[in-house]
Formats: structure tokens, C-alpha cells, sequence
């Protein structure tokens, strides 16, 4: 009966895998291949509240969260989970390793339960198991960015002489969590400049500089936040330096002083 029953889950996966796509199922596919995670998250919830079986679009979804899942930053977790969530809502046992991988090798306490409740929703292992590397992606599309690449992509925003590029560099530092003494260092470096002077229209811009700092979780700035947090001369910013503070390692290390970063510095004005 056992063999009787993985014959006919083999033939109807068969069956699917060269089933044509429906129109939503091609519009779910363009979106899980589009690279971008917030298409990513919302082609995840439609799968999942849809409950789409299909294995081709299954697949790809399994192959981005294989390929996606070792270096999740903080901002990646949310559409991770859901994708985690979708393939769980298929019952397809084929994808159970798939989870019970992501499950015994994932550093992310919430995408770990997420990936516990989609397993539970599986009949089990069944049929030929997904492996990473059955679906090709196209090449690149959701690699990890090479350090050198990234550092040098957000050290060109920051000193692009205006806050909106500046804004959008330290937010970027902060979902991705990167840890870089080169942008540390420079973002450490605007904040001596500015922290005891900043103008209302720098303010918003300069306490996500602290919250990039924080996310690092680099204790070379403790002492430039302590500064900001009891010298800021505005209490909003003192108030991001106390919470990322918190973030900052307790390792003995060198502390950032102002000057070590000796480029010339935009004035941030617009």
C-alpha cells in the first residue's frame, strides 16, 4: 500500500511539473524571480493564503529560500518566513527536507518557528526530495553581495553631499546589519561632526546613522555613542544613541576618536 501511494504522488507531481501555469501562477513566478524581497514577501502571502500546489512555482520558491536562508539579514527574515509559511501551505511532502533544513542550520529564532509550523503542515517526506540546485535560478539573483562590492556602493551614497543618499545608506546598513570598520568609521565620523550641532532637517538622517552603528554591533563606537547620548542638542538623537548603545559589543577595543577618518566630509546641508 506504501508503494502503491508514492506511485501515485510520483505521477501527480509528474502531472504538475508539466502542467501549463496558470495566469496567476506565471504572475507568482515573475514575482519570486523579480530578486526583489518585497515582491518576494507579497508573492509568499498569495501562494500561502492560495494554497498554490503547483511544484514549478514550488520549486522556485524552495530554491530561493535554500539559496537565500544562510545569510538572511534582518530584513530578509520577514519574506523568508512567508516563503517558509507558502511551501508548508502546498502539503506537498516533497518539500520536506526543504524545511527541516532550514530549521537544524538556521540562526533566526523566528524564521526557525516559522519553518516548524510549515513542516507541521507536510504529510512527511514523501516522493523524490527537493535538493538546492534542482531549479536554476538565473545567475546572480539572490546571491550574497560581495563585501567589496557593498562597502564601496554605500561609501559613495554617504558621500554624496545630501541626506536623502546619505539616509538611504544607513538604512541599508542597518537592515543588512553590516558589519564594516570602513562605513563604521565614516558613518562615526559625520556624527562627531554633527551631533552637538545638528539642524532639524539633519535630525531624522543622522539618528539612522546611529541605528547603522548600532546594527554593526561593533563596541569600537561605545564611547562616540556615549558622547551623542549625553551631548546630543537634540533629544531625539540622544534617545537613538541610548538604544544603540545597547546593541554595541562589550569587547575590549579600540575607540573610534574623531579624526581617524581623514577624508573631507560633505556638509549634509539638503
Amino acid at each position: 500500500m506504501k508503494y502503491a501511494v508514492a506511485a501515485i504522488m510520483a505521477l501527480l507531481l509528474s502531472f504538475n511539473v508539466l502542467a501549463d501555469l496558470t495566469a496567476q501562477e506565471n504572475r507568482l513566478k515573475d514575482m519570486l524571480l523579480s530578486g526583489d524581497m518585497t515582491q518576494l514577501k507579497t508573492a509568499s502571502k498569495q501562494i500561502y493564503n492560495a494554497k498554490v500546489a503547483n511544484p514549478e512555482v514550488l520549486d522556485i520558491a524552495a530554491e530561493i529560500l535554500l539559496k537565500k536562508y544562510p545569510y538572511a539579514t534582518r530584513s530578509d527574515i520577514d519574506p523568508l518566513a512567508w516563503l517558509a509559511r507558502a511551501i508548508g501551505a502546498s502539503e506537498n511532502g516533497r518539500y520536506y527536507s526543504v524545511l527541516a533544513e532550514v530549521i537544524a542550520n538556521t540562526s533566526n529564532a523566528k524564521l526557525e518557528r516559522h519553518a516548524e509550523t510549515a513542516l507541521e503542515d507536510l504529510p512527511g517526506s514523501t516522493g523524490e526530495q527537493f535538493v538546492a540546485g534542482m531549479y536554476a535560478l538565473p545567475e546572480g539573483l539572490y546571491s550574497k553581495e560581495a563585501d567589496a562590492d557593498v562597502v564601496r556602493h554605500l561609501k559613495e551614497k554617504m558621500l554624496a553631499g545630501d541626506l536623502s543618499n546619505l539616509k538611504q545608506a544607513a538604512k541599508e546598513m542597518t537592515a543588512k546589519e553590516i558589519r564594516s570598520q570602513v562605513l563604521g568609521d565614516l558613518a562615526a565620523e559625520i556624527l562627531f561632526t554633527h551631533y552637538a550641532s545638528t539642524r532639524d532637517n539633519q535630525l531624522d538622517t543622522f539618528a539612522w546613522l546611529t541605528n547603522a552603528i548600532g546594527a554593526s554591533g561593533m563596541g569600537r563606537y561605545r564611547d562616540l555613542l556615549r558622547e551623542v547620548e549625553r551631548n546630543g542638542n537634540h533629544r531625539k538623537l540622544r534617545r537613538y544613541a541610548e538604544k544603540n548603545l545597547e546593541a554595541l559589543s562589550g569587547e575590549a577595543t579600540e575607540q573610534y576618536q574623531k579624526g581617524m577618518f581623514s577624508g573631507p566630509l560633505p556638509e549634509y546641508a539638503f
